[in-house]
């Protein structure tokens, strides 16, 4: 039986939690050039006691009474160890829709596209599809995201000046298995085919 796509902010974050492999490619309508690359995207979700939930509604004059919880995000390379770090890291709080908790605002430290403080609308259609909406003092930017199964997602996002679209960006996120699922794939394997565990023999 199909997996029920996640249809509130809660829980999309439950649902988002670890570590994702994330295939970019940007398209840049200017004149720079087009990007492509891999990255590694960690998402830890918190409830509304987290210490980050009073300093960010300070911060936007937002009482903390409606937040419902969070997620600290960080984007890392895959190929350099220890390259976490605050310059690629958020954190956003989630504020949803008493009335209708498919809609909501998040509460965000820093914008993905301007490094400020800001709130973004969100909803999910029926079908899963998050819709967060970010306007900043010059531009507009518009993410969609959804699930292709419980280890696949897909992002989408597009940059809106006032002279037209400036950028998309497509991403293909894979869930990265963590160190107890892989001791577990180990073992399987092991069992299943338990002469490739063994040693090769030194040829005489």
């Amino acid at each position: 039986m199909a997996q029920l796509p996640p249809l509130t902010m809660a829980e999309f974050l439950a649902a988002s939690a670890g570590t994702w492999l994330t295939r970019r490619a940007v398209h840049h309508l200017d004149h720079q050039d087009d990007e492509a690359g891999d990255s590694n995207l960690t998402i830890e979700p918190f409830d509304r006691s987290d210490g980050a939930v009073q300093s960010i509604c300070q911060s936007l004059g937002v009482s903390s009474g409606q937040v419902n919880g969070g997620a600290r995000f960080w984007w890392e390379s895959n190929l350099k160890e220890n390259s976490r770090g605050d310059d690629n890291a958020a954190v956003l709080l989630d504020v949803a829709d008493v009335a209708n908790p498919r809609r909501g605002f998040l509460l965000r430290d820093k914008g993905y596209i301007e490094k400020q403080p800001v709130i973004s609308n969100y909803c999910f259609a029926e079908d899963g599809l998050l819709t967060i909406t970010t306007r900043y003092d010059t531009n507009v930017g518009v993410e969609r995201c959804w699930f292709v199964s419980e280890d696949v997602r897909i992002r989408v996002s597009s940059v809106q000046f006032l002279d037209g679209i400036s950028m998309t960006t497509y991403c293909t996120e894979l869930r990265c298995p963590n160190g107890a699922q892989l001791e577990a794939i180990s073992a399987t394997a092991r069992q299943r085919f338990p002469l490739a565990a063994q040693p090769l023999a030194a040829e005489s």
